[in-house]
């Protein structure tokens, strides 16, 4: 195929109004003031998507010109690594990717050398790191995890508690999952339940596009501790699993080849539900997790030293669960079939495991060793013994309660976020009292002078933004928090009022806030670095003859 090349300064400029389009449609979520968007459905006849997310809409968002459409690309990229590393802050990390990349384009077209901005930048970035953890508050109380909550999700009532709660009985890194609820109310839940860091074995499993999960109701469950390569050795247990019009989990060492490709196809056809993950462990302890699994599930597991055949299995040897949720890297199992005393037994014999371990002597094997093997015992307690708390959102219909899930999802994430790394001014007044600590800065030369000054400058657009939003006067109010940049200030936009943050509630944790930040930087570094842009040129005869309206009716492709 033929190739196309654009040289810079047009490559840039256009790149950059994709970024500017993509930006101005998701900066308007910003703050708890800020308006949602409507986003139409891919598919037609389906009702819109209602959104307070950024990267929901810069994800939604594909711009005709394929050059300017880069620029939306990275933005997408910014806002879904911010999302998959804390959950929230996507919409602010595209205003401040939008702002410093505006800034530096300018400069580079006056005739500043990218690299070197680029260092300025990074010095920049790493100073106002340092000031932001040095600023930090710690030892989050149950007071700022309910105002942390309401901020990230648009002062939702009631959520807050709700997570108090979560985070009390589950713990900081307790698994928390959330689902569609049956009414106008919020509900959290807290049931037996197991999760494990292993996801899905292809994307094409997802049954909710948008969390990117799949979800099985009611499955039963498959172990197995082999690789499995034909979906023949499948076809007895998958037809007794359809004759009960239930779902089915295989959790096996793995499954390719034809397996997984007649279990994917017959998935998206709705013959059958099914996914297919890996089990938790590595190496010669994954058969003792697949047997606690067992335990849990009240399966009987399939393995390689018993000589079962797969095709052998009755419903009988399977175990089952009320729920399963499979996402890229996780697998929640809720409410297994577990044998309570069993388990009782299993975890006791553990925990004396676990004592005889820590009751070594110096010098009784490697130290190392030692605290592998206790860490894998605890794990395995943790598991055995584990709660999973399930939140149901609540709501009128059904986009209303997406929207919120969204965005209660965002502040549980948020809320794990402060309690890692604590909490400072929130609303954007957080990164303008720490712009200061830039301007005493003298960097090496001129030109990465000049990118400290813009990372300094683009640290006032997330409150602009916000206040904008609100429709507020922003220049007014950042006049105020820079002569109140010692006290901890930041505004609330509801109340129209500046205090201190903890006293009026405008809470940011200082995670989020730190790596919206540091992923800005980064694509706008990827930028400036990029002399030309090289593009396939479309064959505009491809799609000759072809009626998209005839394919639908007769399942056929004209063309062929």
């Amino acid at each position: 195929m033929s190739k196309q090349i654009i040289y810079n300064p047009e490559a840039r400029l256009r790149i950059m109004q994709g970024m500017d389009t993509v930006a101005r449609a998701a900066a308007a979520t910003l703050g708890s003031s800020g308006p949602a968007v409507l986003i139409q459905h891919r598919t037609d006849g389906m009702p819109p998507i209602f959104t307070r997310d950024g990267v929901t809409v810069a994800n939604s968002i594909i711009l005709e010109d394929r050059v300017a459409d880069l620029g939306g690309r990275m933005l997408r990229d910014v806002a879904g690594s911010v999302s998959r590393q804390v959950g929230d802050g996507t919409t602010t990390a595209i205003v401040l990717a939008r702002a410093i990349a505006a800034e530096c384009l300018k400069s580079v077209a006056a005739g500043f050398h990218p690299l070197q901005l680029q260092k300025g930048l990074d010095l920049a970035l790493t100073l106002v790191e340092i000031e932001l953890r040095r600023r930090a508050l710690t030892d989050v109380t149950p007071e700022w995890i309910a105002r942390i909550a309401a901020v990230a999700s648009k002062d939702e009532p009631g959520v807050g508690t709700l997570l108090n709660r979560a985070f009390a009985e589950l713990g900081q890194d307790g698994p928390l999952t959330f689902q569609l609820g049956n009414g106008r109310d919020d509900e959290l839940d807290i049931v037996e339940g197991i999760r494990y860091d292993q996801g899905y074995l292809s994307p094409y499993f997802v049954t909710d596009r948008n969390r990117a999960t799949a979800e099985l109701e009611r499955p039963y469950i498959l172990l197995c501790d082999r690789e499995i390569v034909d979906l023949m050795d499948l076809v007895p247990i998958l037809e007794q699993v359809a004759d009960q019009h239930r779902s089915l989990l295989v959790i096996a060492d793995d499954v390719r080849d034809n397996a997984l490709t007649g279990m994917l196809l017959n998935h998206i056809r709705g013959v059958f539900k099914t996914v297919a993950v890996k089990p938790p462990g590595f190496g010669d302890r994954r058969l003792e997790r697949l047997n606690d699994l067992a335990l849990l599930t009240g399966a009987t597991p399939v393995l390689q030293s018993h000589g079962t055949r797969l095709e052998d299995l009755t419903l009988a040897q399977l175990g089952q669960a009320e729920r399963a949720i499979v996402g890229a890297e996780t697998t929640t199992i809720l409410a297994g079939a577990a044998d309570s005393e069993a388990v009782a037994r299993v975890v006791s014999g553990l925990r004396q495991a676990l004592a005889d371990v820590r009751a070594r002597k110096p010098g009784d094997g490697s130290p190392t060793g030692n605290q592998h093997e206790a860490d894998e015992l605890e794990e395995r307690i943790a598991m055995l013994s584990g709660k999973t708390g399930v939140f149901s959102v609540g709501g009128v219909t059904d986009i209303e309660i997406k929207e919120r899930m969204v965005r209660i999802e965002n502040a549980y994430k948020s809320v794990q976020a402060a309690l890692e790394e604590g909490v400072m001014p929130g609303g954007g007044a957080g990164l303008v009292a720490v712009a200061a600590v830039l301007d005493e800065v003298i960097a090496e030369n001129a030109e990465q002078q000049r990118g400290v000054a813009i990372l300094s400058q683009a640290l006032f657009a997330p409150l602009r933004q916000i206040l904008s939003n609100a429709g507020l006067n922003g220049e007014i109010v950042a006049a105020d928090l820079r002569r109140h940049a010692g006290e901890s200030y930041a505004y609330d936009t509801q109340r129209q009022r500046l205090g201190p943050f903890l006293d009026i509630g405008i809470i940011d944790p200082v995670k989020v806030v730190r790596l919206g930040l540091r992923n800005a930087v980064s694509i706008v570094g990827t930028l400036m670095a990029s002399e030309s842009v090289v593009m396939d040129v479309p064959d505009p005869t491809i799609m000759a003859g072809y009626s998209p309206e005839w394919a639908a009716a007769t399942r056929e492709d004209p063309r062929a």
